[in-house]
C-alpha cells in the first residue's frame, strides 16, 4: 500500500545539490537539539518525531502506542500479550491493529526514502544511514556523550534520580543496539560506519552543529 507524505518543507532544493544528513545518537547527548540547530544553520528541515506521527496516522493508531516501540524491538512477552489480545474476542484490544516490528520499520523506511528523494533534510535516528546507504549525497553522524552528562540531561528532563537515569540510559543503549543489529546488520557503535563521530561532552552542542556543517561542506561541496 502506497503512503502519502504530508511533511511540509520550508523550501525545495536544487535537485543537483540536495543532500541528506543522518544523525544517530545516544539518548541524553543532545541529538535533537543539535539537529534543530543544524537545521537553522543550513536552512533545511530537521525530521524527528514527524516520521512516527506519519506512521501512526497511516495505521490509524495513537502516536503514544508506537512511541515506546520506536527504535526498539518488541520483547517476547510484549508480542505474546498482543497476540493473546487479538485472539480474545471478548477483549476491547482485539479491535485494534498491532503492527509488527518489521512492518513499523518498513513504513518508517518508506517515509525516510520519500523524504530524501526530492528534498534535503536532516533525519534523526531510525536507521537512516542504512536505509539511505545508496543515496549519492549523504552524510552520517554519530553523537555520543559521557555518561555523567547523559545522566544530568535525563534528570533535568523529569523527576528521576541519578540511579534511575543511569538504568534508563543503559537499557536504551541495549535496545537501540539490538534494534539496529536486527534490521540493519550494522553495529550501532562502530565508528567506521559513520562519516563523523562527536562526543558532545567535549565539544558542546553548538560546536557539534558547526563541525557537522563543515563535514558536509568538505564531503559534499555544500557552502
Amino acid at each position: 500500500m502506497k503512503i502519502e507524505l504530508r511533511i511540509i518543507f520550508r523550501r525545495n532544493c536544487d535537485m543537483d545539490h540536495q543532500y541528506v544528513i543522518m544523525i544517530s545518537h545516544q539518548l541524553g547527548c543532545g541529538g535533537a537539539a543539535i539537529g534543530r540547530r543544524l537545521s537553522d544553520i543550513l536552512s533545511i528541515p530537521f525530521i524527528d518525531r514527524q516520521i512516527l506521527k506519519q506512521v501512526a496516522d497511516h495505521l490509524h493508531v495513537p502516536e503514544e502506542e508506537l512511541e515506546s516501540r520506536d527504535e526498539r524491538k518488541t520483547s517476547f512477552w510484549e508480542a505474546f500479550a498482543l497476540v493473546e489480545a487479538l485472539n480474545d474476542p471478548m477483549s476491547a484490544a482485539a479491535a485494534k491493529y498491532f503492527p509488527s516490528d518489521r512492518e513499523l520499520y518498513a513504513l518508517e523506511s518508506e517515509y525516510i526514502e520519500k523524504l530524501a528523494k526530492d528534498h534535503s533534510a536532516i533525519i534523526l535516528g531510525r536507521g537512516g544511514r542504512y536505509i539511505l546507504r545508496d543515496h549519492p549525497r549523504r552524510f552520517s553522524v554519530f553523537l555520543h556523550a559521557d555518561m555523567k552528562d547523559r545522566i544530568l540531561r535525563i534528570t533535568e528532563q523529569g523527576n528521576t534520580s541519578e540511579t534511575e537515569a543511569e538504568k534508563i540510559l543503559e537499557k536504551d543503549d541495549r535496545e537501540r543496539f539490538a534494534y539496529m543489529k536486527s534490521f540493519t546488520r550494522l553495529d550501532w557503535l562502530d565508528a567506521r560506519t559513520y562519516d563523523l563521530c562527536i562526543n558532545t561532552s567535549g565539544i558542546g552542542m553548538d560546536n557539534a552543529a558547526v563541525l557537522i556543517k563543515h563535514g558536509v561542506e568538505y564531503k559534499l561541496g555544500e557552502h
